[in-house]
């Protein structure tokens, strides 16, 4: 639909679209930009070595992201000052790390900053007009600017959302260099810079007891997206240990009621032997938050289960509202009991994400449908959102006996299920006969089938529309066990977001020019076009992806979710 918009309706399209942001996919923005930018290089030959600040600003923010590196380059001195207005603006959080005009703006920006390549006359206003472009730095672009420059910025740079991996370690050093030791930083230094330090697992495990090291972590992990298991494993040590001495014993910690609310998720770091000596009382009184841990190990859901009967009763005697309270414990129960469980409809959206295995998830559907009277043949839409996950349970006559017309009002609401590859085709045979052959799947459906797309065999993979594949849910992806049937235009298709969820084995599997096709799609920058050499081995061009070039794709791919 963008690429069909007439030339001179685009800069209105492009404005119209670009009003409302968070409504704004990647692959929408990499389009609506490639379209603006093609448009504006008819007017005028070289249009963005000779743009004027009147046509800078006229350009979306979010869509400026998007221009090529070496048209970033080429853009003139003269639009500096709307140029760095722009990047302290913009709001990059959607848009891809990987991209290689992250870099390119960066440099761009500092050398409006500095008019040259030296950046020791910057000043700390100047590394504040960066905007989030600072997140960009390079390690030895801070390292040209002086001491106090360096000082500030890396206290700015600890607000960032995302720093490139790449320069993490070097960054987590200069930091060091410069503050000194964290073991012997203040509540105040630790307050400045922690977020940075939490960057890097090994530094978060060598942090020290102090009285007041808790409650500054806490503060810090409110504010990111994703707690590392070293954190939350810092976390639980800093609470249940209350000196440095009592760290020695902390294996004989009394387990009470006040830690296990305050600890939450980190409930998970508890030994088997520790849980074990808690008391009835305790988990009695602690079992919904004890329930809502999804990740307790073998022993530990031996031990919290043995517990469960000795305080509860045998499984015979349990209700409905015990088992919703029991959560996840439920899952250390031997397969005679679980199928004996009093499992409502309503208690399994809680249960659905606590790491069940195939068997179990085949017990607990078997204890559903006895429980509640109830057969595959009768299961209604509103019962199917309901199973969740555990409609993977269905063995290959009952999913025969699905209703189709229920299957299909149902599958958009059934949010991430993810059966094993064989149950996965039996949900994608009802699939077809809901919607039709694969080729004709429209961004809608495969929008709402959601990882059943992982059923599809390879011919069917194959004939799906490159269109849709943006529109795949990012589960989804690392579940395609026939990945090396995508055509480059399919792969292309992915967009950044969806990329970044392709595993290493995957990648294994493609050829060279299936993995052009999908660096492309993890840099966001369909436009690199790629060369070939007699011998036939690819090789990016400079507005490409250097460094991403597939010698080192392997080591970076382990990156991508961070």
């Amino acid at each position: 639909m963008i690429d069909n918009v007439a030339d001179n309706d685009t800069q209105d399209m492009a404005q119209a679209i670009t009003e409302t942001p968070q409504w704004l996919s990647n692959v929408q923005a990499r389009s609506a930009a490639r379209k603006l930018f093609e448009t504006k290089e008819k007017e005028r030959a070289d249009y963005f070595k000779n743009i004027t600040e009147d046509e800078m600003n006229n350009i979306p923010t979010c869509l400026l992201l998007r221009l090529p590196p070496m048209k970033v380059r080429d853009l003139p001195d003269s639009v500096c000052p709307a140029f760095l207005y722009k990047m302290k603006e913009a709001n990059l959080s959607s848009f891809p790390h990987h991209s290689p005009s992250r870099p390119a703006l960066t440099q761009r920006a500092l050398l409006c900053l500095a008019e040259g390549p030296d950046l020791s006359g910057l000043t700390d206003e100047d590394v504040s007009s960066l905007g989030q472009l600072k997140c960009e730095l390079q390690p030895s672009q801070l390292l040209s600017m002086a001491p106090d420059v360096l000082n500030s910025s890396l206290q700015q740079m600890a607000s960032c959302q995302h720093i490139p991996q790449r320069h993490r370690a070097d960054i987590i050093q200069l930091v060091t260099q410069t503050f000194g030791d964290p073991s012997y930083w203040s509540a105040e230094t630790m307050e400045a810079l922690g977020p940075l330090l939490l960057l890097d697992d090994n530094a978060i495990s060598a942090l020290p007891y102090k009285s007041w090291m808790k409650d500054v972590l806490y503060s810090l992990q409110s504010g990111l997206r994703r707690t590392s298991k070293a954190l939350r494993k810092k976390l639980f040590d800093l609470t249940t240990t209350t000196s440095n001495a009592a760290s020695k014993s902390n294996n004989n910690k009394e387990i009470t009621v006040e830690l296990i609310e305050e600890l939450g998720m980190a409930n998970v770091y508890w030994t088997h032997s520790q849980l074990s000596q808690m008391s009835d009382e305790t988990f009695l009184t602690t079992l919904e938050t004890l329930g809502a841990v999804p990740d307790y190990g073998a022993d530990q859901l031996a031990v919290l289960s043995k517990k469960a009967t000795e305080v509860l009763g045998p499984v015979s005697q349990m209700n409905e509202s015990v088992v919703m309270q029991m959560g996840c414990v439920t899952r250390g129960f031997s397969s005679a009991d679980l199928e004996r469980l009093p499992f409502s409809l309503d208690s399994l959206e809680e249960i659905a994400k606590c790491g069940w295995n195939e068997s179990q998830v085949e017990l607990v559907w078997k204890a559903v449908a006895v429980y509640n009277n109830l057969t595959a043949q009768q299961l209604g839409p509103t019962d199917m959102v309901a199973l969740s996950q555990f409609i993977c349970g269905l063995n290959s006559s009952e999913f025969a006996q699905l209703n189709v017309n229920a299957f299909r009002d149902a599958v958009g609401s059934m949010d991430g299920v993810q059966c094993s590859s064989k149950v996965a085709q039996q949900l994608k045979s009802i699939a077809v006969s809901a919607f039709g052959n694969p080729n004709t799947w429209t961004e809608a459906q495969v929008s709402e089938l959601g990882n059943i797309i992982a059923g599809l065999n390879s011919t069917e993979l194959a004939s799906l529309d490159p269109a849709v594949f943006s529109f795949l849910s990012k589960s989804c992806i690392p579940l395609i066990t026939q990945f090396a049937a995508l055509s480059v235009a399919q792969l292309e298709a992915l967009g950044p977001d969806n990329a970044a969820m392709v595993t290493i084995e995957q990648l294994a599997s493609l050829s060279d020019e299936q993995m052009a096709a999908f660096e492309r799609a993890v840099t966001g920058s369909p436009d690199q076009t790629q060369k070939y050499s007699q011998s036939g081995t690819p090789s990016l061009n400079v507005e490409g992806i250097s460094a991403f070039m597939k010698p080192f794709l392997l080591l970076f791919m382990g990156f991508l979710l961070l």
